[in-house]
């Protein structure tokens, strides 16, 4: 990237204060703890030793008379995350299994699931590198096509980006008037102008017009402190809600974009 955007490693996601179960629990009592604490996952411990951990999926509130013992999945090092792996590491990891643990010295130092991917650090790394793309994006369509309000077809959103810009101007905070538009707007641009795509990376429309879609639905969710990851549970073939899966994808996308106008020399000024 062309400046030190904000990077969220597993040790800023992961949950710090770790709750724990003792070897004792029964199932029926682990599972009113989890709905009680909201928590998916927990370490279980003999005296001061983690001696694995138990997801919530794990158990249910029929099974009282069953050991948590019983339900309890070693903690090897599959399930051992370091913190310093980037944002785009945890999510890839995150798709192959659903909980990791940080580890210390003969103890648990974080818990890092599906659902932290909805958290503040994961909603500021989005802002930051969608904000950027759409800073090089306007960059991109002002030298490309310096008339780009000729591209756009609908005379509602041309006015209001017209009076948006005269706003400005009157409070003498003007910018260009390209930072008018809204990001929905940029991605119409530039998926409907070839030499714009081209430059962004795809290699044909419909793909160009799919994938920015993608970004876009993204951006508003940060923007509207939606969910990020609407289904947490990856594993069905037909979820609804953007799934761990598609949210690698867009992240990817938004690299692959922003990787591809980089080496077309778009650097924007307040970078």
């Amino acid at each position: 990237m062309a400046r030190n955007l904000y990077d969220c490693t597993a040790s800023e996601l992961a949950t710090q204060s770790v709750e724990t179960l003792s070897k004792d629990t029964s199932n029926s009592e682990a599972a009113n703890w989890f709905e009680e604490t909201g928590y998916d996952a927990a370490p279980v411990y003999i005296s001061e030793d983690p001696i694995g951990f138990v997801h919530k999926d794990d158990v249910s509130t029929k099974e009282e008379n069953i050991a948590i013992e019983e339900s309890l999945t070693p903690l090897t090092i599959e399930y051992i995350i370091s913190g310093d792996t980037t944002f785009l590491g945890m999510v890839s990891a995150l798709i192959e299994k659903p909980v990791y643990f940080l580890g210390g010295h003969r103890q648990v130092d974080g818990i890092l699931t599906r659902a932290d991917l909805n958290t503040t650090p994961a909603r500021i790394y989005l802002f930051d590198r969608i904000t950027y793309l759409e800073e090089t994006l306007r960059e991109l369509i002002l030298d490309r096509i310096p008339d780009w309000k000729a591209t756009l077809n609908e005379e509602d959103i041309i006015k209001e980006i017209e009076k948006r810009y005269a706003e400005a101007q009157d409070a003498n905070v003007a910018l260009e008037e390209i930072h008018y538009t809204q990001f929905s707007t940029l991605c119409t641009i530039v998926s409907s102008v070839k030499e714009c795509w081209v430059a962004c990376g795809f290699s044909r429309e419909r793909k160009a017009k799919d994938r920015l879609n993608d970004i876009r639905e993204l951006r508003n969710d940060v923007a509207h402190a939606n969910l990020i990851v609407e289904n947490t549970d990856s594993s069905g073939f037909l979820n609804a809600g953007r799934t761990t899966e598609n949210f690698y994808e867009v992240l990817e996308s938004i690299n692959d974009v922003l990787n591809s106008l980089q080496a077309e020399g778009y650097e924007p000024e307040n970078s």
